[in-house]
């Protein structure tokens, strides 16, 4: 199948997701929730819990964001929740339709090939300037990061939802420290925009059985003595090893979206089946 037919054709994908997912906005945990501190509007605050209630599949893709439903639902004004949906569309993680409003992301294969594909190059891409571009400050943040991320154990999907948010808050934060030394803002706001995404599959799609027993953190701190070392080489070659190791989820989020794919295909065909009946009948 030609590329463009399978964007054509993946962007209709609507696949059953659980509808159980508790919003982020009903956590009481402030390690994952947003707080009453300096900077805090209801805009921030609506726009923070929308996207990571797309990314956790709170949110279904191609559901439609109703802004009513959305006030009601975060409990705030209505121009928080049109701005909340302006910055996460902003993000890719919501799309605007041509006087209908907007909805939730699509998703498809063509779409997660190219979100890993480009994150993994961009992230390389910060390390190197990281090495070259990094102060001592950055080293200091990042291996108070790296301290701080060893102490949140990490918690599969089966888990308890505050503790799985905890893990996935903390594992990003960590990864957003370390490529901050790159000094450049735009490639840190397009790693977190494109991460949101690639994060979004892994939560829709993703078996994490043989996550586990990964030891993230000395993974973790592998990286970092490389990265602070300034040794660009063996941490690219740490950092393409992190990778591979999670080749397992990457073909479970691939096998379930081809999955996916493939029953919207034939519901499609059936409901056309449908319509034409009475027309062939009467011919």
């Amino acid at each position: 199948m030609a590329n463009t037919d399978r964007v054509a054709k993946a962007n209709q994908v609507r696949p059953i997701l659980p509808t159980s997912t508790p919003s982020v906005s009903t956590f009481s945990d402030p390690a994952v929730t947003v707080t009453r501190t300096e900077g805090y509007s209801p805009s921030k605050a609506a726009a923070f819990w929308l996207r990571r209630d797309i990314v956790r599949g709170v949110f279904r893709p191609m559901e439609r964001l109703k802004v009513e439903r959305l006030v009601e639902f975060y409990k705030v004004g209505h121009s928080p929740v049109r701005e909340a949906i302006l910055l996460v569309s902003a993000s890719g993680l919501a799309v605007h339709e041509h006087q209908r409003g907007y909805r939730v992301a699509p998703v498809s294969l063509a779409d997660y090939d190219d979100v890993v594909s480009v994150y993994q190059r961009l992230y390389k891409l910060a390390i190197g300037m990281a090495i070259e571009l990094g102060d001592d400050a950055w080293e200091e943040r990042t291996l108070v990061q790296l301290h701080r991320s060893a102490k949140v154990p990490i918690v599969l999907p089966d888990g308890d939802a505050q503790a799985r948010e905890r893990w996935q808050r903390s594992y990003g934060e960590f990864h957003g420290q370390l490529v901050s030394g790159c000094g450049s803002p735009l490639l840190r706001q397009l790693l977190g925009d494109i991460g949101f995404r690639l994060e979004r599959y892994v939560n829709l799609f993703a078996d994490l059985a043989s996550d586990r027993d990964r030891d993230h953190h000395s993974e973790h701190r592998e990286i970092v003595n490389a990265v602070v070392a300034r040794d660009h080489d063996n941490a690219i070659a740490l950092i393409d090893a992190y990778f591979a190791r999670a080749q397992p989820i990457r073909d479970s989020i691939i096998k379930n979206l081809l999955r996916a794919e493939q029953t919207s295909g034939r519901s499609r065909s059936r409901s056309r089946a449908v319509r034409s009946g009475p027309s062939d009948a009467a011919q």
